[in-house]
């Protein structure tokens, strides 16, 4: 088992001596680099001892013992003591503390009149930083008001949040700007009619990755993330075969969002999706994946020439000089569309 001892330099002379204080941990514990382990006084001077690195605490002196400069008076182990290291019992002054308390620079009393009292020792050690905790910060933690209790999601909250922090998935964003398209369209229905003629020509961005591999949509289904008084959701609109049509689309999910309407919504699974926060005056952002969608498309607060956009993709099924590729694709046909 490789190990460092811990040894204190404290004087020069062979005769000088220390006295071990306590241990704020017992062995076993795992501690980081730099943890103050424990404290010895020298001539009434108090010394903090420190971990030369990160390990197992293995503790080879007890408290009250008398020890002498370089002197081992413990070792910090690469795994967890076994019956036959560290002899000394007398050196277990209580039960191995969990590994949420591994860090938490407090004594063993301290440690032992936070259990009496049910309290948690990691918690008071957050509300008291920086500093090895004493009896009194257990007594002020208890008698602190207690914070108000969190609001819990909803249920569409919980499922919206499962979409977007899928662990598998690959998210890479590309920033740039793109044409503005003409003037006398709103953004998002120039966006969106610019996307639906885009993403033929990439079908690798018309779809859902998932673990098994990539699945193409047959058409373009839109998913629009919308702002409820419900919170965030995402409705789908089919693609449409005209600029007016999806005016008219468009529109027609405005008009049901302001009046509180969603049950004339459409949901369902988007082939891509589109965030507009140019209303808010941001111009460029990271879109989280709407997953198993394999890419959304953030559009900025743009201008007369240009908009800044961002688009955000799942790389296992797309790789960046695709997704770029369709970037420029999406910039010509905003050139290309008249007023």
């Amino acid at each position: 088992m490789a190990h460092v001892d811990i040894t204190v330099a404290f004087g020069e002379r062979e005769d000088a001596e220390a006295v071990l204080v306590h241990w704020n941990y017992d062995r076993g514990a795992f501690l980081r680099a730099g943890a103050p382990i424990a404290e010895a006084m020298v001539d009434k001077v108090t010394l903090e001892i420190q971990a030369p690195r990160a390990g197992y605490l293995i503790p080879l002196i007890a408290i009250n013992d008398v020890f002498h400069p370089g002197q081992a008076i413990g070792r910090i182990s690469d795994e967890p003591p076994g019956t036959e290291d560290g002899p000394l019992e007398s050196v277990r002054t209580e039960p191995a503390v969990s590994q949420e308390e591994d860090f938490v620079p407090a004594p063993p009393a301290v440690r032992r009149y936070a259990r009496e009292r049910g309290v948690d020792l990691g918690a008071v050690a957050r509300a008291f930083p920086g500093r090895r905790l004493r009896p009194e910060d257990i007594d002020t933690w208890l008698h602190t008001p207690s914070p108000m209790p969190a609001t819990p999601y909803s249920p569409f909250r919980k499922a919206l949040i499962q979409r977007l922090t899928d662990p598998a998935a690959l998210p890479t964003t590309l920033m740039r700007r793109v044409a503005a398209g003409p003037a006398g369209t709103p953004p998002l229905v120039r966006f969106a009619w610019a996307v639906s003629h885009s993403l033929p020509e990439h079908p690798s961005l018309n779809g859902w990755a998932t673990d098994q591999g990539f699945l193409s949509a047959s058409e373009v289904v839109l998913g629009v993330a919308t702002e409820t008084v419900g919170g965030l959701m995402v409705p789908t609109l089919t693609a449409q075969p005209d600029r007016d049509s999806w005016f008219a689309a468009l529109a027609r999910l405005r008009d049901a969002v302001r009046a509180n309407r969603l049950d004339q919504l459409q949901f369902g699974r988007p082939s891509f999706v589109l965030s507009n926060l140019g209303p808010q005056g941001v111009e460029y952002f990271t879109p989280r994946l709407m997953v198993p969608t394999v890419a959304i498309l953030g559009i900025g607060a743009g201008n007369e020439v240009n908009f800044p956009v961002s688009l955000t993709f799942d790389h296992r099924a797309v790789d960046g000089a695709e997704a770029a590729a369709f970037l420029t694709t999406l910039d010509q046909v905003l050139r290309a569309m008249t007023t």
